[in-house]
């Protein structure tokens, strides 16, 4: 079967200039003057094929490589090494508002980007209507697109994208737009196009919904392919990674032992290591929904202390306090600590939900109002789930669903 997509080696090279000249004069001065633009690999030896019909998600951290990709299979910009090569009709959702004229009304922009796809305008008409009503704009689909909202244009932007029958379609990261109810639109209809056997190339930050579209993933590090396979696989290899490097960094600064935002007390308690480790104890940044999970805080002490508390809080990425527990409120005493030790906090079955979160622990004094060693938010751990299981909000709660039908 030939590839809907195939990159070949491919690398691509840009320049960047400090500074654009902004005078003729200035543009003779600084070719006597200036330095060589220094050149930027944005993609090196990059080398893979998607079959007709596959969902693939394109995941890693900003400047990876990914929008780059979708640019060379759209062909906005050419490789500067190896070859690209695509079958089929492409069609881009790849920023905000690209391809329309924002002097034309959202319907006429329904027309030019059909033409500009090369579909005839009696099959377009056909597709009018379905496409102002997936995009709920109403009577502003004859005002001038300048005068739309960011999320309107998003919304008629992926309408006429996902309607006008591409056999290739690119998604950037522009579901990240729209409100709860359009994103969830938009993944049905992305789910119906992949079931039409749609190729659906997928760059996303969302790694849950990388995992609910997608079977297979490619994890792009700096420019470079660092994996490529099945979606939950990759994904768990990439949130491992992120999780680690990130619990690297913090660690770092705790060793360090200076004072600063996130971290204050007294210090005749330290703590000096954090571990999360799953049911078989070992240290892991990476969980899924209902794993074991348990917290371990090493701690030192520089003179004894008597009922010290320990306390721990696990925030959400975006600030939300989702619990607080410590050993003073749960009536779990500690009669004093001297020397070295540790303390576990175990949860049988994590019940939170996909995302990424943060760890404060601390040790306080026995009623817990003198902090001898607070770290605020200093551990990031990362929960995934499989994407047949799939729960929004914060925590799982273990239910079950019931159906019962009256009718013969």
């Amino acid at each position: 079967m030939t590839p809907a997509i195939r990159f070949h080696r491919v690398g691509k090279k840009f320049k960047l200039s400090p500074s654009r000249p902004r005078s003729f004069q200035q543009i003779l001065v600084d070719r006597r003057l200036r330095a060589p633009a220094e050149e930027f690999w944005a993609l090196k030896d990059v080398s893979f094929e998607i079959q007709p019909g596959e969902t693939v998600g394109l995941i890693g951290a900003n400047g990876s490589g990914k929008s780059t990709i979708l640019k060379l299979i759209s062909r906005i910009i050419d490789p500067s090494a190896g070859e690209v090569a695509s079958t089929g009709r492409i069609a881009g959702l790849l920023e905000l508002g690209a391809g329309f004229h924002p002097d034309l009304t959202g319907r006429e922009n329904i027309y030019l980007n059909a033409s500009i796809l090369g579909i005839p305008r009696s099959v377009i008409k056909r597709h009018v209507d379905e496409i102002v009503g997936f995009a709920e704009i109403g009577s502003f689909i004859d005002v001038p697109v300048r005068n739309y909202s960011s999320g309107m244009a998003m919304r008629l932007g992926f309408a006429i994208t996902t309607m006008l029958d591409p056999e290739i379609l690119l998604i950037d990261e522009i579901l990240a737009v729209g409100d709860h109810s359009f994103q969830r639109r938009c993944l049905e209809r992305l789910d119906a196009l992949r079931a039409q056997g749609i190729t659906t190339i997928f760059v996303s930050h969302s790694l849950e919904q990388v995992q609910r579209l997608c079977r297979r993933a490619i994890w792009l590090a700096g420019g470079q392919v660092r994996a490529d396979g099945d979606a939950e696989a990759v994904v768990g290899m990439y949130l491992h990674a992120e999780a680690a490097s990130e619990m690297g960094r913090h660690s770092a600064h705790v060793r360090s032992g200076r004072e600063g935002v996130n971290r204050w007390g007294t210090y005749q308690a330290e703590i000096t290591r954090v571990e999360l480790l799953d049911g078989q104890g070992r240290p892991r940044q990476l969980f899924m929904t209902g794993d074991s999970f348990r917290i371990r805080m090493y701690y030192r002490t520089r003179t004894p202390i008597v009922e010290p508390a320990f306390g721990l809080a696990i925030y959400r990425s975006d600030g939300l306090h989702v619990n607080g527990p410590n050993t003073l409120m749960e009536g779990f005493d500690i009669p004093a600590i001297d020397g070295c030790g540790y303390v576990d906090y175990a949860i049988e079955h994590l019940p939170l939900v996909p995302g990424r979160y943060e760890l404060t622990v601390a040790i306080y004094n026995q009623d817990a109002t003198v902090a001898h060693d607070h770290h605020h938010r200093l551990y990031v751990f990362e929960v995934y789930n499989r994407p047949t299981q799939w729960e929004m909000g914060v925590v799982h709660i273990p239910a079950r669903w019931q159906h019962v039908s009256n009718s013969e």
